[in-house]
């Protein structure tokens, strides 16, 4: 039924693929080390939203390779959990696709960690050698960190729902 708990973690992993397109996954201030000051602000997200302009010219919104393949992956997952939460009455299917789920997940976690901003970082210090960039990890990074949680959460429930489902079948 849908008003199962994996229902309710499933919608709540939905919400957290949905703020992936909502906020940045990082942003970088570019601080002038001589006078530490900031000079101008980048974000990294999955779609570009603006550009800002100083005086040295446009900072813009960073898109590159690897957050393309962050924008696939943040799209199967939101498809997927939605579909998933309508598989209530299929719970193995449910059950296979919340575990291919939770897979996409860490993997999303894995790129942003391990090239998505580091690379955008060097972008910036290269393009702006005599600015540093500082990091500041946004809601688009933790995010999937509470989505791969509540994926483990509701596939746990699914498993226990069918361990119910069987016993009850087999006092039949």
């Amino acid at each position: 039924m849908i008003q199962r708990i994996q229902s309710i973690y499933l919608v709540l992993a939905l919400v957290g693929a949905v703020l992936l397109f909502m906020f940045p996954t990082a942003t970088f201030d570019l601080v002038n080390p001589q006078t530490n000051t900031i000079e101008a602000t980048a974000s990294l997200d999955l779609v570009a939203k603006t550009t800002t302009y100083d005086e040295t010219g446009a900072i813009p919104t960073f898109v590159g390779q690897s957050s393309v393949i962050l924008l696939i992956i943040a799209i199967v997952l939101a498809v997927g959990i939605l579909g998933s939460i309508f598989l209530f009455k299929n719970r193995m299917l449910q059950m296979r696709l919340v575990a291919l789920l939770l897979v996409l997940s860490l993997a999303y976690i894995a790129i942003v960690f391990v090239s998505s901003v580091d690379g955008c970082a060097e972008f910036l210090t290269a393009s702006y050698p005599i600015w540093t960039a500082n990091i500041h990890y946004g809601v688009g990074t933790f995010a999937p960190l509470a989505i791969a949680v509540l994926l483990f959460l509701a596939q746990n429930a699914i498993k226990k729902d069918e361990l119910k489902v069987r016993a009850a079948d087999r006092l039949r």
